[in-house]
């Protein structure tokens, strides 16, 4: 049984330190795309309104 504790906790710290990850948006920024696979450059996230990824345009993601 602490064997599963153990790799519960391995497991939830690994997702809370990957980039991106659980990050939820309501909407997928107007200048973004909804898409199964962003490019390299892009900054990705979740939106409610994307079936897989939204993704931003580096121009875009200061703005």
């Amino acid at each position: 049984m602490r064997f599963l504790y153990l790799v519960f906790a391995v497991f939830l710290l690994f997702s809370l330190a990957t980039p991106g990850y659980g990050n939820v948006r309501k909407h997928c920024a107007k200048d973004g795309y909804c898409s199964s696979k962003c490019s390299k450059v892009d900054e990705w996230s979740h939106a409610m309104d994307c079936k897989y990824f939204c993704c931003i345009p580096p121009s875009w993601k200061g703005k």
